[in-house]
């Protein structure tokens, strides 16, 4: 799912730095042929398809949780599940977001080598990136605690501070 949601957020951050400046709305004249080729660069993004991964990691604990249904119940509603029903929710807020011109132009870059190679390497990059966050994030958090204790603020400690306190309160 994750995977999904950075390939919709990389879009809109090329796309922004792409185009480089807000272009106008289409008419509603417009909004048909817009859907389609919203439905064109989900489709070139493979995003849809990287729903339906998202269905087997959702089915998954939910056959956990349930032992006693057999696999049988299952195979047959991932079958009843479309990723098309997904797309036609996500079609609209790409509709809200982008104009039909940035859209074509998003496009334009998922067909190109670049764009191609980006669809590849966007999940192993985002992944990647998590694990980068997770690691900045304990650094970022080992630095408070080690300040924190520097100025007193030892939470083993049996004094409490009051903020604002030069002493601690016994």
């Amino acid at each position: 799912m994750y995977r999904r949601l950075a390939l919709i957020a990389v879009g809109f951050l090329f796309s922004t730095a792409l185009l480089g400046q807000t272009l106008p709305q289409n008419s509603p004249a417009d909004q048909g042929p817009k859907r389609a080729e919203i439905r064109h660069l989900i489709e070139l993004t493979g995003a849809a398809n990287i729903s339906a991964d998202a269905l087997r990691q959702i089915i998954a604990p939910l056959k956990e949780g349930f032992p006693g249904v057999p696999d049988e119940f299952w195979d047959t509603f991932v079958k009843e599940v479309h990723s098309d029903e997904l797309v036609d929710l996500v079609i609209p807020i790409y509709d809200k977001y982008y104009t039909r011109d940035e859209i074509h132009d998003l496009t334009l870059f998922y067909q190109s080598p670049v764009g191609q190679k980006t669809i590849k390497v966007l999940p192993k990059l985002s992944a990647d990136a998590i694990d980068a966050g997770q690691e900045w994030g304990k650094m970022v958090a080992d630095r408070a605690m080690r300040k924190l204790r520097e100025k007193g603020y030892d939470k083993t400690s049996s004094n409490q501070f009051v903020r604002g306190a030069e002493q601690p309160v016994n």
